[in-house]
């Protein structure tokens, strides 16, 4: 063989050995990525089946019990000869239910049901046995009095009875003042659109405001409502604000303790725009109202091919367990587990539960709790504005998803852009590695406390939801601030420090409005004030963030705050301090 020749050879086949060789690494490494995936594909099912084989326990009758569960949903649609998966749990006799509606006889057909409290008809069956499951949370210890300002004239949303409607600087809510001995003693508190949850130092929930679609989670009828609807037909003209509102909505009460089984207790509460939840101690998460879509379509729950349009008592949320935290956006929730897992669920139309749905099946599927693919790492903490979402890792990396229109979710790329929506969590480096404690978010900004102090804030400029006045040279930097087509500065797209306000301590935003507290126990308030939810005495809205000052805080140092619809609430711990009658 000639020379030339033998060295072709020989390259040839050192160049067929450096593909082999490669080739085989590259064959390993494929072969090591889709064996992960088959394992944690089979790992998640195994949790899944799991998860249905213990919920199918709790919800199986125990007949060696004897109780009553009353299913409290408004309407709801089930298949012909099949039981209702997922009824309200209710430790003593209680309202049944009467059925009306039209049924075909097709053995495979649907049959629709309208479901209304009658008293003459119950299902009796047993509530599920947790006695058997470790407790895994703690409720906070801290007794706090809690303060009210705004306008609740819809609903009683103040929590000051049927009378009080309208606060201008901040009051004590009287069942809520630690001092009293007839108050509840409150340590626990989370404000929705129209209502607001608390939990107790003895495991009571606590709720009033706006009972339109459950929220409350407890029977709020009038005989002084009907009253008022015969003198509207009547042709009355009384002066509305002379009327009082319903003293059952407007007045803190707790839900009977026989809506729980015997011996639950609570460690945390959570309030959407209609729905409610409650987390155990062992961590399984009770959950009340609904979910409303922008076409005003009622979703409570979709479990096995049924859907629960509104949920009036609670009931025990299937899929969830070993669950820590709750938070919940306008009509969707999060929850946290303890290996740091987040679930999430309810409407979808922003990618606010961040899940990718095409299909109808996967649309009903947003309406039952699924584990979001997020980090590798351990989620540590959760949070939502009304139509995006939140979540911070172990290695203190942010991630969001949902609505960007205003760059809320921190991604300043497609803000201010007809399809500013991100469809899945995506990590916000802005944001990563910021220090992150608290989160909190409006329709259009979101808000943060790091742990050096720095109340951040991102997202619509114009409406003073930021609490701060930009310069002009921030104004005019395109890589902090984006203008609209007329040329006005309207995205703050980076994380800014607001100043002279003290460190900060804890945040909260409604869509129009931010309270924020700092250390020093003091809250500051900016934003919308058209329903006096600002607290400064007047209705005049607020650009840079002011003191929310009243004499019925003298001496109080504050350490929550929490924004409705049209009020506000902040909270301390019980003090000794003076007592005012009026602010």
């Amino acid at each position: 063989m000639r020379a030339p020749e033998v060295a072709r050879e020989a390259l040839g086949r050192l160049l067929l050995c450096t593909l082999y060789s490669y080739g085989g690494i590259l064959a390993l490494a494929v072969l090591g990525i889709v064996g992960y995936n088959v394992w944690n594909y089979r790992k998640m099912k195994k949790q899944r089946e799991a998860q249905c084989e213990f919920f199918a326990e709790l919800y199986e009758a125990d007949k060696s019990r004897d109780s009553v569960l009353s299913l409290q949903s408004l309407s709801y649609e089930q298949p012909v000869g099949r039981t209702v998966p997922i009824p309200s749990v209710s430790g003593g006799a209680g309202p049944g239910l009467c059925m009306s509606g039209r049924r075909r006889e097709s053995g495979n057909t649907l049959a629709s049901f309208s479901v209304v409290p009658d008293t003459l008809s119950s299902f009796t069956s047993a509530p599920p046995d947790t006695s058997g499951l470790p407790v895994i949370n703690k409720a906070p210890t801290e007794v706090l009095t809690v303060f009210a300002f705004g306008t609740g004239d819809m609903s009683g949303e103040l929590g000051l009875g049927p009378k009080r409607k309208e606060v201008k600087r901040a009051v004590v809510i009287p069942k809520l003042d630690g001092r009293e001995k007839d108050s509840y003693r409150v340590v626990q508190v989370d404000c929705g659109g129209m209502h607001t949850i608390a939990l107790t130092e003895d495991s009571k929930i606590v709720t009033w405001g706006g009972n339109d679609k459950g929220a409350l989670g407890r029977d709020t009828n009038w005989d002084g409502g009907l009253r008022d609807m015969d003198a509207e037909k009547s042709g009355s003209d009384s002066d509305s604000d002379d009327e009082a509102l319903n003293p059952v909505e407007s007045t803190p009460t707790h839900i009977p303790e026989t809506a729980f089984p015997k011996g639950t207790k609570f460690t945390y509460v959570a309030a959407g725009d209609s729905c409610s939840f409650a987390v155990t101690d062992t961590g399984l998460v009770y959950g009340w109202g609904t979910f409303l879509d922008s076409e005003a379509h009622e979703t409570f729950l979709h479990y096995k091919d049924e859907r629960i349009k509104v949920q009036h008592k609670p009931t025990l949320v299937p899929g969830l367990q070993n669950i820590t935290k709750v938070v919940c956006g306008s009509n969707h929730a999060l929850a946290l587990d303890v290996k740091g897992n987040v679930w999430t669920w309810g409407v979808n139309e922003q990618n606010q539960v961040g899940r990718r749905t095409r299909a109808r099946r996967n649309h009903d599927d947003n309406y039952y709790p699924n584990v979001l693919e997020l980090s590798r790492h351990p989620i540590r903490l959760i949070a939502s504005g009304p139509y995006h979402s939140f979540a911070v890792d172990k290695l203190d990396r942010v991630f969001a998803w949902g609505l960007n229109s205003y760059g809320q979710a921190g991604y300043a790329k497609d803000a201010g852009s007809d399809n500013a929506i991100l469809p899945y969590p995506l990590q916000i480096r802005s944001l990563s590695k910021q220090g992150i404690v608290a989160l909190d978010a409006g329709e259009q900004h979101s808000t943060a406390v790091t742990a050096d102090g720095r109340f951040l804030v991102w997202g619509r400029i114009d409406g003073g939801h930021l609490g701060l006045k930009l310069t002009e040279e921030q104004l005019q930097d395109p890589k902090i601030a984006r203008r609209d087509e007329h040329d006005r500065p309207r995205i703050l797209l980076q994380p800014t420090a607001v100043p002279n306000i003290g460190e900060g301590a804890f945040v909260a935003c409604s869509r129009g409005h931010t309270i924020f507290v700092n250390k020093e126990g003091k809250a500051y308030a900016s934003g919308f004030n058209g329903q006096l939810q600002l607290g400064n005495g007047s209705d005049d809205d607020t650009e840079v963030a002011v003191e929310v000052k009243a004499k019925a805080l003298k001496g109080v140092k504050l350490t929550w705050c929490g924004t409705g619809g049209q009020f506000s609430m902040v909270a301390g711990p019980y003090a000794e301090f003076e007592k005012v009658e009026e602010a």
